[in-house]
């Protein structure tokens, strides 16, 4: 029996350490699909959706990420309610599914939740997302990259 020996210079790529833990307060749209994607800036792997259940990884920045609804407000405060002390405080990613403000109960919502929360941003609405196959798509349009870019730089604090 032989067993085939790899070479250095056939080792596989170090994979990227996740650096952004999301979770959907509700169902989901394009737009919040689009956000691990925004998130990532060309690193796959670098964010993603948590599965129900899975433990927040070690120095991860927790996401929740919802639409500017009522029902996304609604989905963001169920998810902060049992946010355990211990964890870091979550960001809260708003996505916009039309070109208007967030209703006036969801934005009072998400303003009461301030004190637990690391921050809030809301995405603009990005009318190229209602004509992309895929998430992934999307990132290749130029108001896409610039919404990516104002996310990172807000979430990371720059």
């Amino acid at each position: 029996m032989a067993t085939d020996l790899v070479s250095p210079d056939t080792e596989r790529p170090p994979e990227t350490e996740l650096r952004y833990a999301l979770f959907g307060a509700h169902g989901c749209s394009v737009a919040m699909a689009s956000v691990p994607y925004l998130l990532a800036d060309g690193y796959p792997g670098a964010a993603r959706f948590l599965a129900a259940g899975e433990p927040l990884p070690m120095g991860v920045q927790p996401v929740i990420v919802a639409d500017t609804t009522v029902y996304g407000a609604v989905g963001v405060e169920r998810l902060v309610q049992f946010w355990a002390p211990n964890l870091p405080r979550p960001w809260v990613v708003l996505t916009s599914e039309a070109p208007i403000p967030a209703p006036a109960d969801a934005r009072f919502r998400i303003r009461a939740l301030g004190a637990r929360l690391a921050g809030t941003v809301t995405l603009p609405y990005l009318p190229v997302l209602r004509t992309v196959e895929s998430p992934a798509e999307a990132v290749e349009h130029k108001a896409v990259r610039a919404a990516a870019a104002r996310l990172r730089r807000l979430l990371e604090g720059n």
